[in-house]
This record gives C-alpha cells, structure tokens and sequence, in this order.
C-alpha cells in the first residue's frame, strides 16, 4: 500500500520546521539502521520529507490525591488529563546525510485545581552524516521540557527543563560492529508550577551544569542484537552558589545485550559499577553496581515485561544531598483476542540515603539516621485495539510510599485512560 503524501513546497518547509525529534536513542544506532528505520517506518510524505505524527494521552481519569498529600493531610482529589502530540521530521538526502527535527507540545489538565495546569514544549534538531561509508558523525541540539515527577523522590509534579548539546563520532562495519566517542552538554532547570516564587527550593537544590563524555562499543550478535560496553565520566556543577557543595564527578562502565526495537524481545539488559565522588570532601561517596536494564518479551498470547533499574540521584532536599535506588519493574499481559488485552503490572522502589539528614514534621527538625523509603504502584487493565498498534486503555492504579522518615507515608489512587501504540 502507497503511503499518503501531500504536496505543496510552503506547508512542507513550514512541517519541518515544526517537527522534532532525536535522531538517536540513548545508545548508538548504526547510521544505515537509522536510515532504513526512517525510510520504512515514516506514516506521511511531504514532498521530500518524511513525517511521523503521534497523538498520546495519557491519565485521562480520577486522582484521588493529585498534590501527594501525606497520610494524615486532607487529600486533594481531582480530575485529570495530559495530552501530548508529537510530529517528526526527517529529510534524506542522498545515502549520507539525515535532518531531522521534533515538536512535542504537551498540556496537563486539571478540573478543579487550576494553578497545576501547564503546558510544555519539547523541540530538538540534528544531523547524522556518513563519510566514506564508514564514519558517522551526529550532533544535535535540544530544548526538552516536561511537568512531572522526573523522580521517584518527588512529592509533586514539578517542571523540569533540560536544554543543550549533544553529539558523537563513530567507525561503523559493514556487519554493523561501531565504536567511538560520545558527549553532551546539558542545563537542568526545575521550578515548581503551583509556586509563583522563581527561586524555589527544587531550583536550588537541583539546577546545574552536566558534561559528560563516553566511549561505547556495539557488536552485532544476532541480526537485529547487540552486544554493546561503554565507559564514560560526567561533571555536575550547580547553578546556584549556596549549592556549589552539592558538585561532583562520576564514572561509568557498563555492559550488556539491546534487542531490536521491533520483534518479540525488546528493549535491553545493561549492569554496570559507578563510582560518585562529591566536590566536597564532608560527603559521602557512591561505589557501587548499577543496572539500566528493561525488557519486553511475547510469546504466543502472552506479554512479558521486567526491569530493574539502580543508581543514584540527587535529592532536593537540602540536607539529604543524593540517594540510591533499587527500581523493579514487573508486568504480564494475556491477548484475549488480538484486539483485547489484560495487563497487570507491579513496581517496587526502595529509595537508601547514606548520610544523615533533618526533616520537618510538624513544625519540629527530625534528625533521620539510614533513612528508606519504600514505594509500590499496582495496576490493573484492559486495552482494546482501535486501529494497526493503536488502542485505547483502562487502568486502575494504586501507589503507596512508606518511610522511616516521619510525614513522608503516600498513598494514592487513580482510575484513568490512555492511548497505547504497543499492540
């Protein structure tokens, strides 16, 4: 069947500006992959660009406690919704040069509490060349902005923004073994939607400066499966200068298996040791092993899904610096038909703080020794097939943290719809 295309030069040159997209995923593609993946998969012609549209929605239902109102606070319930349509872009020219830019505009609703809606809008440009068939150079540049708890720590949606450079040089194989360096450069901004102060204390704890660099290498053991290793440094330095304790280095290896992004298996297992080392020599240290590792699997009607994630991230409270997480991730799915799903999920987080740290509960400082927070989110739902690997999906979740930290314990609710592209 033909694909849809759509003259006219003006509204083609306007499509491409407004498009967005990365070029690449978090690890290396090779550039013919990249290529071919554009070439097949784009939905629309215009002229000689290719488009790729997609329209999300996600929590479109009831929250039982939209502000993560602590047990023993009055919850705040209310009705929700994100829309978040998204249009790519893609200019092919000849057998060496791929254009691409991305337009993500995303709009949170909120019926009754007015002062959480917001809106967003993530854009990206970049370039992928290929020189004497062998070398592969990218580069791009990006704005992403999203309102949402970007970690497990946070007790609210908070706006965060991240803006800069990011690019790679590598030596590809005709068998489509790479290796090369990698690196980026990235302002974090975060800032509290309901709050009308601009310097809030999620902007001093966490705004800063990261550049990193890496080496990375893939091998290709099955025909559509890497091998991949890669090491690398990062540097963090904080924006606001009561926060300049909080800089620090890292480093990185990593290894493991990524499977295709199309097929029965998906995704990838990634382990790995990091070491942390604060600017500050009154802080405590990170050494340990950490994973990045999430996989789909389906077999006959069922879908299977794992992930286990560990690292550590930096806390925005101010005298708790980082913490280390240890993130499952399990889900299963039963295709009734191939048109109706049931799925079932769980994850479980328990979020470890080395250092001791003061909260406030109740108007009184609490010092916290070997502070643990525990947060698990069940589900439960049905997805019906609407059209291709579009449906439309039911869930009902249930979240709840628990801490040894007092004022910390959560529990929330929420009942709601999405659009899912996963069938």
């Amino acid at each position: 069947m033909k694909r849809p295309r759509i003259g006219g030069a003006a509204l083609s040159l306007l499509l491409l500006l407004l498009a967005g997209g990365r070029l690449s995923a978090q690890s290396h593609r090779n550039f013919l992959d990249e290529w071919n993946s554009i070439r097949e998969g784009a939905r629309l012609r215009l002229g000689p660009f290719r488009i790729d549209p997609a329209l999300r929605i996600f929590d479109a239902g009831y929250d039982s406690n939209v502000t993560f109102r602590p047990d023993g606070e009055a919850a705040v319930p209310d009705y929700t919704a994100m829309l978040s349509p998204e249009i790519k872009g893609y200019w092919l020219i000849g057998n060496s040069l791929i254009l691409s830019v991305t337009e993500n505009p995303e709009y949170h609703f909120f019926l009754k509490e007015r002062n959480l809606r917001a809106f967003t809008n993530s854009f990206a440009s970049g370039l992928r060349f290929l020189a004497l068939r062998r070398f592969s150079l990218s580069a791009e540049y990006h704005v992403r902005q999203h309102v949402r708890r970007s970690t497990s720590e946070l007790d609210r949606r908070i706006e965060d923004t991240v803006k800069g450079w990011e690019g790679s040089l590598f030596f590809e194989t005709a068998r489509g073994t790479s290796f090369g360096v990698s690196g980026l450069l990235d302002e974090y901004r975060y800032r509290d939607v309901a709050s009308e102060f601009v310097g809030d204390l999620y902007a001093r704890a966490l705004d800063r400066r990261e550049s990193a660099a890496a080496f990375e290498f893939y091998y290709r053991v099955f025909s559509q499966s890497y091998f991949f290793a890669t090491a690398g440094v990062a540097r963090d330095e904080f924006r606001f200068p009561e926060s300049a304790w909080r800089n620090a280095n890292s480093f990185r290896v990593m290894s493991g298996i990524r499977f295709p992004l199309l097929g029965r298996a998906r995704g990838q297992i990634a382990l790995g040791w990091k070491t942390f080392t604060p600017g500050s020599p009154d802080r405590k240290a990170f050494s340990g092993f950490v994973s990045a590792s999430d996989i789909s699997v389906r077999a006959w009607r069922f879908g299977f899904d794992l992930g286990y994630t560990r690292d550590n991230y930096y806390s925005y409270l101010e005298t708790a610096y980082y913490y280390v997480e240890d993130l499952f991730r399990s889900g299963v799915s039963f295709y009734l038909t191939p048109s109706l799903r049931l799925d079932a999920g769980l994850r479980h987080g328990a979020l470890d703080y080395p250092e001791p740290q003061i909260v406030w509960h109740q108007g009184q400082p609490v010092l916290v020794a070997n502070r643990r927070d525990i947060h698990r989110t069940c589900s439960v739902g049905l997805a019906v097939r609407m059209a291709g690997s579009v449906g439309l999906g039911l869930s009902y979740n249930f979240y709840r943290r628990t801490s040894n930290a007092p004022g910390f314990d959560v529990g929330r609710n929420f009942l709601g719809a999405s659009v899912t592209y996963d069938f």
